[in-house]
This record gives structure tokens, sequence and C-alpha cells, in this order.
């Protein structure tokens, strides 16, 4: 279940009853480094004279352990903060006198990963493209191509419980994937994109319990003199996995005007209500913690700004980070499953995880 990051609780209990509070800069401490090699407990790193060919490391920390892809060496790996390597997946023979669990997988191509209550770990294996075939191997787990992919599951002690593609544990697979996320309940839910097409399915174990196709949501609002056409730009699911949060980005012609908010009920099958209304298409949907508190980015010279609303829609804090490091070749900004934030930098020595408080 996810809780309310700690910076908001003392928030709350400082500024009860306030309509909006002042800034927040949240300070940042080592949680973890991985050092670049080809070990177990490493990552590999391939730079070229502009740095990342492409972005072939993709880290999460989840129940508290840190899972790290790599493409390179085609594996998963489940470590400690402290460099204990727990479980390791993929291409990779178990190395004499060692006691870390080794299960073999051909991976294509390692894109997102999730894990529930019961740490089954949930990954999306995508097909190499013609762009991964052409360079001798499967390349860019996080960066964007739309090569079709499945959602492998693995139990905690990575042994392969099934398959599951768009009909459930089936041949079909997905399209382009933009984000896996495990509910409150243990159901996975998978986020589709193919163009402006967006599909949502819902999976309990092997069984797809629904599919939600939002393509036939019309988004458009007018005045007296303009027409505004919508187009959805982000989802994000609550922790109980029966509603959904929908941007929908507003466009004169070609120019974004401005964002909106939308809850969508799954059991009614519709948009129930407008949260908020963003006049400032800079601030975009990050996500949304315990089920309560919707968190909106912008990045700006080096600082990141969330600002802080509820489920009213109102602002109630703005949180700063400090992200600027220039000796850096990549830098992303995520959550765990408990609503912390945390960040990764990869670097010539490695990659660094930081956490936020």
């Amino acid at each position: 279940m996810k809780r309310i990051a700690l910076f908001l609780i003392i928030a709350v209990a400082g500024h009860a009853g306030c309509s909006f509070w002042k800034s927040t800069t949240l300070g940042s401490k080592r949680f973890s480094f991985i050092t670049e090699g080809t070990k177990q407990g490493q990552v590999l790193i391939r730079t070229d004279e502009f740095g990342l060919e492409d972005i072939s490391i993709g880290v999460s920390v989840l129940n508290g352990m840190i899972c790290v892809a790599d493409d390179e060496l085609r594996r998963v790996q489940v470590m400690k903060p402290n460099g204990t390597v727990k479980l390791i997946i993929g291409a990779e023979k178990k190395t004499k006198n060692s006691d870390i669990p080794v299960e073999n997988f051909n991976f294509g191509s390692i894109g997102f990963m999730a894990m529930d209550d019961d740490e089954n770990l949930f990954i999306q294996n995508k097909f190499s493209s013609i762009r991964d075939r052409e360079r001798g191997g499967a390349r860019g787990g996080n960066s964007i191509d739309f090569a079709p992919s499945y959602i492998v599951v693995f139990n905690k002690d990575g042994e392969l419980q099934y398959t599951l593609g768009q009909k459930g544990a089936t041949d079909t697979p997905f399209s382009h994937i933009e984000r896996i996320y495990v509910d409150s309940s243990g159901r996975l839910f998978v986020i589709s994109r193919l163009a402006d097409s967006w599909n949502i399915f819902r999976f309990k174990g092997k069984v797809r319990d629904q599919q939600i196709n939002l393509n036939t949501l019309e988004f458009r609002e007018r005045d007296d003199q303009n027409i505004y056409d919508g187009k959805i730009d982000n989802i994000r699911v609550f922790s109980d996995g029966e509603r959904l949060l929908i941007s929908v980005s507003f466009y004169q012609d070609l120019r974004l005007k401005y964002i909106k908010i939308f809850e969508y009920s799954i059991p009614n099958g519709k948009v129930e209500r407008t949260i908020i209304n963003i006049p400032d298409p800079k601030n975009v949907l990050f996500d949304i913690i315990d089920d309560a508190y919707i968190y909106l980015w912008n990045v700006s010279d080096g600082k990141v700004r969330f600002e802080v609303a509820n489920l009213d829609g109102s602002v109630i804090n703005n949180v700063y980070l400090e992200l600027e490091r220039k000796r850096d070749y990549y830098s992303k900004i995520i959550l765990d499953n408990s609503g912390k934030i945390y960040s990764y930098h990869i670097m010539k020595s490695g990659v660094e995880i930081l956490s936020w408080e």
C-alpha cells in the first residue's frame, strides 16, 4: 500500500487549514551505489564520445530493494541498498562457490518492472527491434521504441511463473507499453499506447479481468469563439485499482493551451469528474500518492519542482529538488511503492541512487 511521504505528513501537522503552503526544499543522501563492471552486483555501461548510446540501465526501488535492469548483460538483479545481491535473472551462469540465486532467462530488451507485496516480480520483456539488431543486440531498455513485448512474472526466488500478453496468458503481445503498475490487491495494470490510442489491461494472476479502451472518450471544450481539442498525455492508477487519473492536454489548432486532470471510474466505465485545471502546461502529471495527493512536476535550470495538490484540486505544497549534476550521463526521478522519492544517476563509474527527504 502506498503511504504519504514523510515531508507531506510534517506539512499537514504544521500547516493544517492553510490553502497554500510555503515551499519545501528536500535534501538528498546516498541510498546506494552500483559500480560499473560485469561482475555480479555491478552494471555494464557502454559509452561513446557523446555519452550513452542508449539508456541501457534501468533502476527501480521496490519493497525497499533495488531492481536493476541491465540490457548490456541481459539480466535483472535484485539488490539490497548495501550492494548485497539477492537474486539474478537473465543470461547468467551461477558463479562457483556463490550462494546468490541465479535463474536463467533469455531477455530481449528489458523495460518496466513492478513488484507486489509477495515479492513477485513483473518485468516487461521486449522483442529486439530492427534498431537493436543492427547494433548487434538488445539495447535501449528504457528508450522510446515500439517493439512488441510481453510481461514475464517471476516469484521471489526468480522462478518463472507465467507470461502475459494482451489477452492474458496467450501468445498475443502488447504493443508499446507506457507503464506497468501493481495495485494494493496485487493486480497488474498494463498501460498500452499506440499513437493516440490508449488501452488499459488489468490482470488478476493469469486472468485479464479488465480491458479499458479510452478511445471512446471525447475531450473537446469550447468558449464563445474557440474550440479546444483534448488528447490524453498521461495516465496513473489509484492504488485501489478501481480508478484512473487521466491527464489531457487541450490544443487550439496545434498550440497547447492548458491541461486538465480527470478521475475515471473503472466499475462505472466513465469520467466521474474534473480534479484540477492546469493553466501552465509546464506542470505535468507525475504520480498520485496514497490515493490522495497528486504530484505535478516542472524541471527548470537543473531544479525540479513538485506541485502537490489534493483531490479537490487545491495546491497544498511546493517541493523542490536541486538535481543539477554536470558529470552525469543521465538522471531520473523515481518513486518507490510507498511514495518515497528517489533518483538515480548514471555516470562513468557506475550508478548512484539517492533518497530525498
